[in-house]
């Protein structure tokens, strides 16, 4: 197989190789040597990316960017769509992946051991970050044909969609109705099996709000049907400060903005915005992940037209997630790359460490946990009750009583 030369857009004009050639003449001894080592590395015969299911944007554009890597490299990268977040984090721990796709909202119900995740292979685990993929908006969405025009219509005998094969749609419902202070027996839930049906329902006329995403593929059906969509504002932090302080314990990890990308309908309305990125387990062989987040960043005009929403995969997505505050900590071989382009700060890092410190304690403690239950007879089965009890109350009892993604947010 041939391969085309790879254009270092960092250093304009020149190839990858001249570039690291360059390099070579510049710099001393073992720099030098360790770039041209670099450009012999082995890749894998093949790996898994675990994603969502078929017709979510981060299973397309998974497709996209894997379809290049596969043709360009001798490696192939294969898509391994998943039902929900819970097997996702349990595919990547028991190795049926190397990399999967997680937003701080899912990653903080991780590391609670929320709903799903409370089993011995989807709980806390030391995963790290390797690459941002989307910054994703995520909103209220309605049948255009709604009486609905503002989440305060919403009361007594809504319909809304609940989805419970996901903690964080689940978790988008019950911040709304927080913000409302409406409780569930107040409104009419309408259980969906799966992210698809859960926009079914609203255009089909069985649910009157959901909450999803404006790049979803099922979103993007549901705008061209008969009736189309609309979407609802997140009202800003100042209308009503209490309301959105409640809102914010169940929904954090989110930045709010107006929407850009996705279907028409959802540009310039305020929503909650998640910067969505694969994760990798925290042992995973840096010099593979430097290697694959490098690849990303320098191909990246060679997919970003293969998917709609592949522009958004960039080192200066990833660099922003970092200045607004990291919500995740980085794999080492992803800061390896970023301090070679310039981008790691010595602020970053202490952030880092933050992350890490509280990821490694939060998941001991919950192999402890597992541990101790089981030695007491209590099945670690995540739909027991009695277990998910003795989880929280051994956390607490060593100083992690609060939700994750809570500690995360109160770090300096």
């Amino acid at each position: 197989m041939t391969t085309k030369p790879v254009i270092n857009k960092h250093f304009p004009g020149r190839s990858l190789v001249a570039s690291v050639a360059l390099g070579a003449g510049l710099l001393l001894g073992s720099a030098g040597t360790s770039a041209i080592a670099e450009e012999h590395f082995e890749w894998p015969a093949y790996f898994n990316i675990i994603t969502p299911i078929v017709g979510t944007a981060n299973h397309s554009l998974s497709v996209a960017w894997a379809s290049e890597f596969s043709a360009e490299t001798s490696s192939r990268a294969r898509v391994l769509p998943s039902p929900n977040g819970y097997s996702r984090a349990s595919w990547l721990e028991t190795g049926e992946g190397r990399l999967y796709m997680v937003q701080a909202s899912d990653y903080f119900d991780q590391m609670d051991a929320t709903e799903g995740f409370a089993s011995r292979t989807a709980g806390p685990a030391d995963t790290r970050l390797l690459n941002v993929n989307m910054v994703t908006p995520w909103g209220y969405m309605v049948r255009g044909d709604s009486d609905i025009e503002s989440i305060h219509d919403i009361g007594p005998g809504t319909r809304i969609a609940y989805t419970s094969s996901s903690s964080f749609l689940l978790a988008g419902i019950d911040a709304l109705l927080e913000y409302l202070e409406l409780d569930h027996d107040d409104v009419r839930l309408v259980e969906t099996g799966n992210f698809g049906a859960n926009t079914s329902v609203v255009v089909e006329g069985r649910a009157d709000v959901t909450f999803t995403s404006p790049l979803s593929g099922p979103t993007y059906e549901a705008e061209a049907g008969p009736n189309s969509i609309r979407w609802l504002e997140l009202p800003e932090e100042d209308a009503d400060p209490e309301a959105m302080a409640r809102f914010r314990q169940i929904h954090n990890g989110y930045i709010a903005r107006s929407t850009e990308a996705g279907v028409s309908t959802a540009h310039g309305v305020n929503m909650d915005h998640a910067f969505q990125a694969n994760h990798v387990r925290g042992d995973e062989d840096e010099e593979f992940v430097y290697q694959l987040i490098r690849w990303m960043d320098e191909n990246h005009s060679e997919y970003e037209d293969a998917f709609t929403h592949a522009h958004m995969m960039t080192i200066e997505n990833l660099v922003q997630f970092l200045e607004i505050g990291a919500l995740q900590p980085l794999h080492e071989g992803a800061i390896r790359y970023l301090e070679e382009l310039g981008h790691w700060t010595d602020e970053f890092q202490r952030r880092q460490d933050q992350l890490v410190d509280l990821a490694q304690e939060r998941e001991r403690l919950y192999r402890e946990a597992l541990d101790m239950a089981t030695e007491q007879g209590i099945s670690t089965q995540s739909d027991n009750a009695e277990w998910r009890e003795f989880w929280e109350s051994h956390r607490a009892e060593n100083g992690h009583a609060e939700p994750f993604g809570l500690m995360v947010m109160n770090l300096d």
